[in-house]
């Protein structure tokens, strides 16, 4: 049996849901490929929670109590470690084949990244922001044989596999389009339903499929970060600003109050209003979609038929030298913190399985 150090960054949503899938899937891990991750640590905002030999299971479920809770994952009082300082305390311990786990929205991991893959640790990334960075700090990320990043991308829906086996095989890639939101896809979903366009914001805030700040959904940039992954790892070292991103609020919004944007956003029903009409006229509906080529991007609000498949789910389309004529389809339910761990997870078997394999 392998035992794999391993150090998680972030403990929200996702980080307490794949401590959960670690600690109930013990056996299935031991039974299917011979490892047994000890998490040595679990960094939060606040603090950090630290055991060279790994926490235990006990431990790690009262974490996750707490974090529910509204405490952080160490109740001591104490100043939390700087992110490399967490690393470096691996490198202290001499601890090896050590994993990284990313699954934070934090800007500024690289550091921390690079050095875990200088060390020759593993890294497995949710965290879109390293690799939709500037290319010449990102193109390392892509095809390193000790990076995964699966969950980036889709949620549970195996979008970066695909488009690896695609690559594998020498195919061409022409185009990729896709709803790449779940959270917009529901909002278009109200708006079909007679919704205006503020019922459906609040409507998706109330029920958590949107980050605390809409904003940051609606702005278009975390589907901006995700098509953007998709086209460099297709081989297009394009920059974000290649990528035109339609927000579906105004300028005048951007600085104010989460409250005082949410009691703002009525102003915007009667524009959308006009667009669901025209759409409908035409007998299309509203979806909010992306597509990069090896040359450009776009982000935006797009109308389709809506009776067609494209209108009706959340999907990937690759269209390439093989699925030229009828695109390959990648759909379906890939969303929530439950689908997305469990994609950080297969990654982490995924790295164990290739080290086994080479040593």
């Amino acid at each position: 049996m392998k035992r794999v150090p391993v150090i998680i960054f972030g403990a929200g949503g996702v980080g307490q849901a794949l401590m959960k899938q670690i600690v109930h899937g013990r056996t299935q891990a031991l039974t299917r490929n011979q490892c047994h991750f000890d998490i040595i640590a679990v960094a939060d905002s606040q603090s950090c929670l630290w055991s060279a030999n790994g926490l235990t299971d006990e431990q790690l479920l009262t974490l996750i109590q707490d974090k529910r809770a509204g405490r952080p994952v160490n109740s001591v009082p104490e100043e939390r470690p700087t992110d490399m300082d967490i690393l470096e305390t691996a490198v202290a311990a001499s601890l090896e084949n050590v994993t990284i786990v990313d699954v934070t929205a934090a800007a500024g991991m690289e550091p921390v990244i690079d050095r875990a893959l200088d060390l020759q640790y593993s890294v497995v990334l949710a965290n879109k922001k390293p690799l939709a960075g500037p290319w010449i700090a990102a193109k390392r990320y892509f095809d390193h044989p000790r990076l995964r990043h699966e969950s980036t991308v889709g949620g549970g829906q195996p979008v970066i596999a695909t488009l690896r086996y695609l690559l594998d095989v020498n195919d061409t890639i022409h185009e990729i389009t896709g709803q790449l939101s779940g959270s917009l896809g529901f909002m278009c979903g109200r708006l079909d339903k007679d919704d205006t366009f503020s019922q459906a914001i609040a409507a998706a805030k109330a029920h958590g499929y949107t980050e605390p700040d809409p904003r940051d959904d609606l702005g278009g940039q975390d589907v901006m970060r995700k098509i953007l992954i998709l086209g460099r790892m297709a081989g297009w070292p394009l920059e974000a600003a290649d990528l035109q991103v339609e927000s579906l609020y105004p300028a005048s919004l951007a600085e104010v109050s989460v409250a005082d944007f949410m009691a703002a956003t009525p102003q915007l029903d009667t524009a959308m209003a006009a667009r669901i009409s025209a759409a409908r006229e035409k007998g299309q509906v509203l979806r909010y979609v992306a597509r990069v080529t090896a040359d450009n991007g776009s982000v935006n609000l797009q109308e389709l038929p809506a009776g067609s498949s494209l209108a009706n789910m959340k999907y990937i389309s690759f269209r390439t030298g093989l699925y030229n004529d009828e695109p390959l389809l990648i759909g379906g339910k890939g969303a929530g913190v439950e689908m997305t761990a469990a994609g950080v997870l297969g990654d982490m078997l995924d790295l164990v399985r290739e080290q086994q394999h080479y040593t």
